[in-house]
């Protein structure tokens, strides 16, 4: 009698194991989990710089009122000033504010414009004066702000 080996005359291209009979279905779970993590990914990631951008865009708000307010002390102390203020530091970011005057209906306007600065990220705040007259004194109003 003659010993067969386990196995002989066996087709191993026959036998499918598990992973092969389910080998397609599979493989579309993993490329579909893993377009799920991508998608999910990139979206905290684009949430993330929205957020980060709304807080450096409330910032250079902020740095732009600064400097406006400092245009604005500089006025109230001289009423001629109209040089603006070159780039100037301020907390994590910089200003600069440039002043221009014109003429409407006999009434002179002063408009300061103040630009501030986050980041890549800026903001501007803007006041109009109009220049008063009355009583012998020459004083600015502000006539708009935004």
């Amino acid at each position: 009698m003659a010993l067969r080996r386990a196995g002989a005359g066996m087709n191993y291209n026959s036998v499918k194991t598990s992973f092969e009979k389910g080998g397609v279905t599979f493989r579309i779970i993993i490329a579909c989990a893993t377009l799920i993590l991508i998608g999910g990914a990139i979206f905290f990631m684009l949430r993330n710089y929205q957020q980060k951008q709304q807080v450096y865009h409330r910032k250079a708000i902020s740095i732009s009122e600064y400097g406006l307010l400092e245009a604005l002390q500089k006025i109230g102390d001289q009423p001629s000033w109209t040089e603006g203020i070159d780039k100037t530091p301020y907390e994590d970011g910089w200003y600069e504010v440039e002043t221009s005057q014109f003429l409407s209906a006999d009434t002179i306007f002063m408009v300061i414009k103040s630009k501030g600065y986050s980041k890549s990220v800026s903001g501007t705040k803007e006041c109009v004066l109009r220049l008063d007259l009355s009583g012998g004194d020459s004083t600015w109003i502000r006539h708009s702000m935004h």
